[in-house]
């Protein structure tokens, strides 16, 4: 394995740290004139013996520093990729570090503001609220009164990150191994890893996040989004309001009735289905110690959030594959869930389809009538996690978060609530399933998106058929369309071009009069009114002649 020598030293540590915790394996993998080869690999002594292969991780990750507990915890999401003892023992992995000296801090502040700190703050607390592997927080007041938290990079860790990332990516390079026998492409894990690792380095990432929740529940009177302060936020620093209230994770230390950690419980349910199925963006890390418990100003308790770092999206189709996917699994359609699946290019190039139909078939049943209150969502979806490594089902990352996210919401809620029933989830989901099927604006813009996809296929297609065509006529390839079992293949390649043109002009006219008849001007003028009028009549005669056109050619197949 080639090096690079700049980092020999922390090549050094790294093997050690491996070897010490029973992975000298991975050292023997590597090639052998690296430096690797010149450290022992004996196996591991003491403790370490007895530990599991996820503990063992964890604390290897803990004694290499910053950069692997922060890979660590993202690698917590990824349940798709590790069984459960390795993510139970990955999520321990907390950002409970030794904070950096106060001046340097400080330092840090001011150079970042471009002035001194006094000009900005009239008060900066002088040991911080909270340290982490990336930053720390200090409580701090502005020169108007307005109480904040002002999150400080730590220095150097940006160069300790990229370091870290350099030596992987070389060590990637020798580890097909895990390829085969674990089913993960090292390298393609190693390079979402460096793009999420950069982003989190870039508080202007997470102030960008926490902005746009802060205008999804802008007029919310459950959620509360604190405000950043965009004027004072770098790269290296990050401002914004101070949430006063109660923690989640110290609500036992507070008298809240039953009553009202439901209604909290169902706050945040609400709130998240809201992200995910209106917005497509949400806040993918609801732990207790992300989530407060504060009062509004009528005296009711609202729901703050805090810490944007890590941020789900989910687009449109993903989105619609999932919603089609739970309802394939309500109905137990076991070929539907595989034609998804395949839709999704999540199944693996050489599958058993009868075996992956039997596992399929008997999880779906195994669940399928539990009721509610029994149900545990953490248990269906860790167990769907085995089923696809088994079979070596690749979901995309943002469907992998937004399961792990759910688990994390469950285990928040029935933390708070004792008698929280997964009821509450499948109702919330149904509610912005049913709005967002009914929501003519969202459907008129799906539709429209729709035909500006059929039209770029209309203009691209025969584009691509002639560069098909010339390559053949080059490579002297010769067809003869009379020894092909399609006898009237001309004809039917008019027929199905006649089609999607009529279609195409359908879905124009219908979206077309839409718009013209949503426009505010159609209330000073009749002959805009008239003109949507008639574009539905247009559209309404084309339909009838395309489903004509559709009847009589099908039935000129069938009396063949």
């Amino acid at each position: 394995m080639r090096i690079s020598y700049k980092y020999i030293g922390r090549y050094k540590e790294i093997a050690g740290v491996l070897i010490k915790y029973g992975f000298g394996y991975v050292i023997e993998k590597l090639n052998k004139d690296s430096v690797a080869s010149k450290i022992s690999t004996k196996s591991p002594k003491g403790d370490v013996k007895v530990m599991t292969t996820g503990q063992r991780i964890r604390c290897a990750f803990e004694e290499l520093g910053p950069t692997y507990i922060k890979i660590g915890q993202i690698l917590s999401t990824r349940k798709d990729l590790f069984d459960d003892e390795i993510i139970s023992e990955l999520s321990k992995l907390r950002d409970d570090v030794i904070p950096i000296d106060n001046k340097i801090a400080m330092d840090i502040l001011e150079r970042e503001l471009a002035c001194n700190i006094d000009e900005v703050f009239s008060y900066v607390s002088s040991e911080p609220i909270a340290a982490a592997s990336i930053g720390q927080v200090y409580d701090a007041t502005f020169l108007d009164g307005k109480e904040v938290v002002v999150k400080i990079q730590r220095p150097e860790i940006e160069n300790t990150i990229k370091a870290d990332i350099s030596i992987l990516k070389r060590l990637a390079e020798n580890l097909d191994y895990f390829n085969k026998e674990w089913n993960i492409d090292v390298k393609e894990m190693i390079s979402e890893l460096e793009v999420q690792l950069l982003r989190e380095l870039d508080y202007k990432f997470e102030a960008i996040n926490g902005i746009k929740l802060r205008k999804i529940f802008k007029n919310s009177k459950d959620v509360f989004i604190p405000k950043i302060y965009n004027d004072y936020t770098t790269e290296k620093i990050l401002v914004m309001d101070k949430v006063n209230g109660i923690c989640l994770s110290d609500i036992e230390n507070h008298q809240i009735s039953d009553d009202e950690k439901k209604r909290i419980v169902d706050i945040g349910v609400r709130s998240f289905f809201r992200q995910v199925m209106t917005c497509g963006f949400f806040h993918a890390d609801p732990h207790p110690g992300n989530i407060f418990i504060v009062e509004s100003s009528n005296g009711i308790n609202k729901l703050a959030f805090i810490d944007f770092g890590m941020i789900g999206i989910i687009d449109e189709k993903t989105l619609k594959h999932l919603n089609q996917m739970i309802i394939a699994s309500t109905n137990k359609n076991i070929d539907k869930i595989i034609r998804i699946l395949t839709d999704m290019n999540a199944m693996p190039n050489e599958s058993n389809n009868e075996v992956l139909r039997r596992d399929l078939l008997y999880l779906i049943h195994y669940y399928y009538d539990i009721p509610f209150d029994k149900l545990s969502i953490a248990e269906v979806l860790n167990e769907a996690f085995r089923f696809m490594r088994s079979h070596k089902i690749t979901l995309p990352s943002q469907l992998v978060l937004l399961g792990k996210t759910v688990i994390t919401l469950e285990g928040t809620s029935r933390g708070l609530y004792k008698n929280f029933s997964v009821e509450t989830i499948a109702r919330s989901y149904m509610r912005y399933y049913r709005e967002d099927k009914m929501n003519i604006k969202r459907n008129m813009e799906r539709l429209k998106s729709d035909v500006d996809e059929y039209y770029y296929d209309m203009v691209t297609v025969p584009g691509q058929i002639k560069t098909i065509l010339g390559i053949l006529e080059k490579n002297n390839l010769k067809m003869d369309i009379g020894e092909m079992k399609s006898p009237k293949l001309e004809e039917n390649i008019k027929n199905f071009t006649t089609q999607v043109s009529m279609s195409i002009m359908l879905a124009a006219c219908i979206v077309g009069s839409s718009l013209i008849m949503a426009s505010d001007n159609i209330k000073w003028s009749k002959m805009i009114k008239y003109v949507s009028i008639l574009g539905f009549i247009i559209s309404f005669i084309i339909g009838i002649t395309l489903v004509f056109l559709i009847l009589k050619n099908n039935y000129h197949k069938n009396s063949k």
